[in-house]
């Protein structure tokens, strides 16, 4: 017998962890920002830019095409923004039904114990019955621990 080997951790016991809502759009906000601002260094300097006219007036084309611009950024972090949102309700929608399943498996466990202190044999043969099946529907994990 091994002595105090603490809690076993396996995949199924995996607890829900996720940032904060802020966090997480703040950060998807800033890897955003810096993508779109490498692709568009990177396509100044493959299509070789050497000076931009800076004498240039603002004709209403540029104004309207600055316009398109603002209004696709604007679409592109409200994308973004449910993207975050649906990927933690995902998240926790997975939580939930893994609490579920926990719990269920829990119960058949609890009622399939109870029918083993019966007085009827019959009876504690169905408890039997319920453990094999309980041990069938079981996930299989493999738990290698270190001597």
């Amino acid at each position: 017998m091994t002595a105090n080997q603490g809690p076993r951790s396996t995949s199924g016991d995996r607890e829900l962890r996720l940032w904060k809502v802020g966090w997480a759009l703040a950060v998807t906000f800033v890897a955003a920002v810096l993508v779109a601002g490498g692709v568009f260094y990177g396509l100044v300097y493959l299509l070789d830019f050497q000076e931009i006219d800076s004498t240039a007036k603002l004709d209403a084309k540029t104004l309207f095409d600055l316009v398109k611009l603002s209004f696709g950024v604007v679409a592109g972090a409200g994308a973004l923004v449910a993207l975050v949102v649906a990927y933690r309700r995902q998240r926790v929608d997975e939580a939930g039904a893994h609490w579920e399943a926990t719990r269920l498996h829990t119960e058949r466990f609890s009622q399939a114990v109870d029918k083993l202190g019966s007085d009827s044999p019959a009876v504690r043969l169905g408890g039997v019955h319920a453990l094999a099946g309980l041990a069938d529907d079981a996930p299989t994990t493999v738990c290698a621990r270190p001597a």
